[in-house]
């Protein structure tokens, strides 16, 4: 079990305006999540995480399992969907891995997925969106109970979802 659970921890947009495409995380922008569940729950760093998605389980229990790890360490894990196509998308993974966004969003964990690869299966976890960047707060059974996608056009289009990262954060 404990292997099975350390696997999947390893691995203002229209996204009908591009070809598919892929989003791939930089490894050195994701921290690493604690490996066992027998020690006791760490202080949490003041660090926006970056948590790419494990693209061999399903979306409500990768995100349930998430959130309760986010939870366990003093973080609110929010689901985020980008596109390596999107400029907002570019300019807020720009801001996250210059640590630009550490002391506003420090207790977040971003569970990133690809609005390409995983539009089926986020849309049958409930997660529904039209434009990204989009972020949601997942609830306990893994869908979302608030969600906001970015509408306005330009790479600085991502600051829109600032308000509800802000709102979450202080849950």
């Amino acid at each position: 079990m404990r292997a099975a659970l350390l696997a999947l921890l390893l691995v203002g947009c229209n996204n009908t305006s591009s070809p598919r495409a892929t989003v791939s995380a930089d490894p050195a922008a994701v921290s690493a999540p604690a490996t066992s569940s027998a020690a006791p729950a760490a202080k949490t760093e003041n660090k926006l995480r970056l948590l790419p998605a494990s693209a061999d389980a399903d979306a409500i229990s990768l995100i349930r399992t998430e959130r309760l790890r986010a939870k366990a360490e003093g973080r609110v894990l929010v689901v985020y969907v980008s596109a390596t196509w999107c400029d907002p998308c570019k300019e807020l993974k720009a801001e996250i891995e210059a640590g630009h966004l550490d002391e506003r969003l420090g207790k977040t964990t971003l569970l990133a997925f690809d609005a390409d690869k995983d539009l089926d299966r986020l849309g049958a976890a409930g997660y529904t969106f039209k434009f990204v960047p989009y972020v949601a707060l997942p609830g306990a059974d893994g869908r979302p109970v608030d969600a906001q996608s970015a509408t306005g056009h330009g790479s600085s289009a991502w600051k829109e979802l600032l308000g509800k990262l802000d709102a979450w954060q202080l849950r």
